[in-house]
């Protein structure tokens, strides 16, 4: 104790470094088990790092991505204004007998379609239009055959109702009185493709039934195809149309004239052409004299002169008339069933010129 006392310098020091050595080392213990702990954290940091690099690799080049993604997005918009335009033009709204025809009774469609009889036969007859529709008779020939005579009422595949008007749903006097304007189009066309000096010899006009009842008397002006349809546009619902069969015997400058008025919606799927030749004269060759002096006969040959030629011009025209391809309808119906950016959105829009629905769709959007 006397040595402590004497030296208290010496204590001093002492008793700190004790101190000084008892605090490292419980902050040595303390900082062991920091640093464990520490280092555990690192890690496990560095591990998720390492799956967040992972996962980012997935979206490597994704800005890229969205670029190309919106450059297909402008080109199906150009497509689908292109499509809008072309089935438009299809469709021709402002021509379409169908789409501008007025809801009538079945009566008056009768007395339409009466009319109609009339009016294309006196329009057939003063542009030199033939027919060839023959009825067979009870009077025999001198050459023991029964012969024909010419059918003074043309049907113009119509033929059934020329005098007769069945019972009709509304709906099926409507599409029955729209195929008889088609029709009544057709021959106009005809007519302005025939000149004074050939004539044109329509021989006959098939149609497709507008209905249950109309199928029970359509008759022969029944289209009897079997393999028109795979020819045809038509497409399930979506695209609505008529078909029909003209056969006229022309040269081939009327059928070119009447080929080239068939324009939208009027559509030619098919064309068969017939080639006839008239002859009625001939020439022979006659004797010539042998330069050694002897006639040589030599023999007669038929040369046919083409004095007239025509051909039979058979064509599948289809007609159509309704085309269900309501962009605005579609888009409004199903906008709530997708994730739409609104921004893409608009730019798809824009690039299909339906711009002028976005307005419609915000409040649909904001709604739901």
């Amino acid at each position: 104790m006397n040595f402590f006392k004497a030296n208290k310098t010496f204590s001093i020091l002492i008793a700190l470094s004790i101190s000084i050595f008892s605090t490292l080392q419980f902050i040595s213990c303390s900082a062991t088990d920091n640093i464990e702990s520490a280092l555990n954290l690192i890690a496990k940091e560095s591990s998720s790092i390492i799956n967040l690099k992972e996962e980012l690799l997935l979206y490597d080049g994704l800005d890229n991505e969205v670029i190309e993604s919106k450059n297909d997005l402008i080109q199906l918009s150009k497509i689908e204004k292109t499509q809008n335009r072309f089935w438009q033009n299809i469709i021709n709204s402002d021509e379409n007998i169908f789409l501008n025809s007025k809801d009538k009774s079945s009566e008056s469609i009768n007395a339409d379609l009466t009319r109609l009889y009339s009016s294309l036969r006196e329009l057939c007859k003063s542009n030199n239009i033939r027919f060839t529709q023959t009825v067979s008779n009870n009077n025999i020939s001198n050459f023991g055959e029964p012969s024909t005579v010419e059918e003074v009422k043309y049907g113009f595949g119509l033929s059934s109702y020329d005098g007769f008007w069945p019972s009709f749903s509304k709906q099926e006097a409507k599409l029955l009185g729209a195929q008889s304007k088609i029709i009544s189009m057709m021959i106009e066309y005809l007519a302005n493709s025939s000149d004074e000096k050939y004539g044109i010899t329509l021989v006959q006009i098939n149609r497709e039934s507008a209905g249950s009842e109309d199928s029970n008397h359509i008759g022969d002006d029944l289209l009897s195809s079997q393999n028109y349809e795979s020819k045809l546009t038509r497409y399930e619902d979506m695209i609505r149309s008529f078909a029909f069969t003209i056969s006229f015997q022309s040269h081939t400058s009327h059928a070119r004239s009447f080929i080239n008025q068939l324009r939208a919606p009027f559509l030619v799927r098919d064309i068969k052409v017939n080639r006839s030749t008239i002859t009625d004269e001939t020439s022979s060759s006659t004797g010539l004299e042998s330069p050694f002096g002897e006639i040589e006969q030599k023999n007669s040959q038929h040369l046919p002169i083409v004095k007239d030629v025509k051909s039979t011009f058979s064509l599948l025209v289809e007609y159509i008339y309704e085309i269900d391809r309501d962009f605005e309808t579609f888009v409004l119906e199903n906008i709530k069933s997708f994730d739409v950016n609104e921004d893409v959105l608009k730019l798809f829009l824009e690039e299909t010129g339906n711009s002028k629905l976005l307005p419609k769709i915000q409040k649909i959007l904001k709604k739901s």
